[in-house]
């Protein structure tokens, strides 16, 4: 069995090796590339990020479902976090969303983590101009 931590070092893992194949230019502005050294899984922290680019994945919650005498469905639920900073309102908008556009392609492509779970899908994307 999987722990939910494990689940989420795989992302991770996969976000740092594969999200750079993804990122196309926004307009006049590319997006940076994205290492394991731009990913953590914490709670976001834009005060201390290392980076002017940082994903941030957070655990939310997660739902388990008896489907059998010997097997669960377990379902968890994280939000990743897109911060951006250092740059002009504008080139941070480019950014991020250039930053969304190559996870969602990302994961579309590969829906279970190359093999390592049943699946992923993104539910929704939240825009905040500021995070204080």
């Amino acid at each position: 069995m999987k722990t939910e931590m494990q689940v989420l070092e795989r992302l991770k893992d996969m976000i740092a090796s594969q999200l750079d194949d993804h990122i196309e230019a926004q307009g006049s502005m590319t997006p940076e590339s994205i290492d394991s050294n731009n990913i953590e899984i914490d709670f976001p922290d834009p005060d201390n990020m290392k980076r002017n680019s940082m994903l941030y994945i957070q655990p939310d919650n997660e739902t388990l479902e008896t489907l059998s005498m010997s097997s669960d469905l377990a379902t968890m639920n994280a939000s990743v976090f897109i911060l951006c900073k250092g740059s002009r309102n504008a080139d941070l908008i480019c950014k991020v969303f250039g930053y969304y556009s190559a996870l969602y392609r990302m994961l579309r492509g590969n829906q279970t983590l190359s093999g390592y779970i049943e699946g992923v899908m993104i539910t929704d994307m939240d825009y905040y101009p500021q995070v204080t």
